[in-house]
Parts: structure tokens; sequence; C-alpha cells
């Protein structure tokens, strides 16, 4: 194979016949190794996109199946948590109860205390007030 117009070009240029024509051949075989690097090219990109395309594809499927995992681990935290919650809430009302009872307790108990000490301070004033009632007589 031949490039022509290279050829005339160069018997134009006044290159010898001999001459031109192995010029012309040579870069014709140029030509023909390019669209053959041309392809293999095109090959190795079609190549890269498939394996690019299938990289794609697993990492979509190992976040799909992390997200997956998370979720789980997720709801299962969130589970026992409620569980947990639960169970302080039965505890803390069990204390609240005792709290409450105590406290009743505590100020029946001071209710108790403050009216017997009224109930003294109530029968001292008495006391007091008949011992000047009878120190009185006696002495006045």
């Amino acid at each position: 194979m031949l490039i022509e117009e290279l050829y005339d070009a160069l018997i134009e240029a006044g290159a010898s016949e001999a001459k031109a024509k192995a010029a012309a051949r040579a870069i014709a075989d140029y030509e023909k190794r390019f669209g053959g690097i041309e392809g293999e090219v095109a090959s190795l990109r079609s190549d890269v996109r498939t394996e690019l395309t299938e990289f794609r594809t697993e990492v979509g499927r190992n976040f799909a199946e992390v997200n997956r995992q998370f979720t789980e681990f997720r709801s299962d935290v969130e589970g026992k948590f409620l569980e947990f919650r639960s169970d302080m809430d039965k505890q803390f009302a069990g204390v609240d109860r005792q709290f409450a009872e105590s406290r009743a307790y505590v100020e029946k108990e001071f209710t108790d205390i403050s009216g017997t000490l009224k109930l003294h301070n109530w029968m001292m004033g008495t006391t007091i007030a008949l011992l000047t009632a009878m120190f009185l007589k006696m002495f006045y």
C-alpha cells in the first residue's frame, strides 16, 4: 500500500521514483500502525469502561450492604435503649413511690410533733398563768 498524494508530491519535489515509492510506503505503514494503535486504544478504553462499571456496581453493592448492616445495628441499639429506658422507668417509678411514701410519713410525723409542741406550749402557758395567778393571790 502506498499513499499516492505523498508519492505525487515527492515526485514533483524532485525525488526519484524509487525513493518516492519507498517514502510513501513507509508513511502508509506508519498509518497502518497508527490505525492498529487506535484500535487497541479503543479496545482498552472499552475494557476500562467495563471494569469501571463493574467496580462502581461492586462499590454500590458494598455500600448497600454496609448501609443495611448499619440500619440493622441502629435498630438493635434503639431497641436495647428503649428496653433499658423502660427498665429505668420501672425502677424510678418504684423509687418515686417509695419517696412519696417516705415523704408522707415524715410530713405526718412533723405534723404530729408540731401539734404536740403547740399543745405543750399551750399547757406551759396555762401552767405559767396559773402559777402567776397563785403567786399574785398569795403575795398581794
